[in-house]
């Protein structure tokens, strides 16, 4: 009788241990809602408008979204035909989002037709404007250009000439630099090159 006692004792352990089991796994589970077709569409209907302009208006420059200038040769040969595939890619998506007859396996298939061309298209373009900064340089080289290195009235101790140069070279790596740059590291290399043209001017003996 003993053993058959305990047997029901731990029987009932057991029906309880389980019931706390199966309490765990109904809190625990998680509903996927799915989206409605109008969903689908206010959240793809805003990126693909927001794309379209900037694919039809970029190019090789200094802007924000615009290709990289430091892009080497290949790359920027094939600059026209990266633009021209996600363009076409969005066009159609565009069309899709507004039809009438769409279905949600549709739109969801349309949007994963943005993927690689987008990919591609982003790779080669500036996340921030690079153009002050470029404009700094352009500035700088020319300064450095109209003066000379010397002793004399209007020239610059060599010294001061080298120092520049190499505060000029650092500024247009960050210019040049993966298109991940960020505004804040633009700022700090205008910031960086301001400091050595006003360094490098009054060294200028006069």
């Amino acid at each position: 009788m003993k053993f058959i006692g305990k047997i029901l004792q731990l029987f009932l352990l057991l029906l309880v241990f389980a019931a706390g089991l199966s309490s765990c796994a109904k809190e625990g589970t998680i509903e996927v809602t799915p989206k409605t077709l109008p969903e689908y569409v206010a959240q793809m209907g805003p990126f693909v408008n927001s794309e379209l302009p900037i694919v039809r208006t970029c190019m090789v420059g200094y802007d924000k979204n615009n290709y990289s200038v430091s892009l080497n040769a290949v790359a920027a040969t094939a600059l026209p035909a990266v633009k021209v595939a996600y363009l076409a890619a969005l066009k159609a998506d565009s069309a899709l989002i507004v039809s009438p007859t769409v279905t949600i396996p549709q739109l969801i298939a349309g949007n994963m037709t943005l993927g690689t061309p987008g990919k591609v298209f982003w790779t080669g373009i500036n996340m921030c404007d690079k153009r002050p900064l470029n404009d700094a340089i352009v500035a700088a080289n020319v300064l450095n250009s109209s003066t000379p290195a010397g002793t004399t009235t209007g020239t610059v101790p060599a010294v001061a000439k080298t120092s520049y140069v190499t505060a000029i070279a650092a500024a247009v790596t960050t210019r040049d630099a993966a298109t991940t740059t960020i505004d804040r590291q633009v700022s700090e290399a205008i910031t960086k090159l301001s400091d050595a043209t006003n360094a490098f001017k009054a060294a200028i003996i006069k």
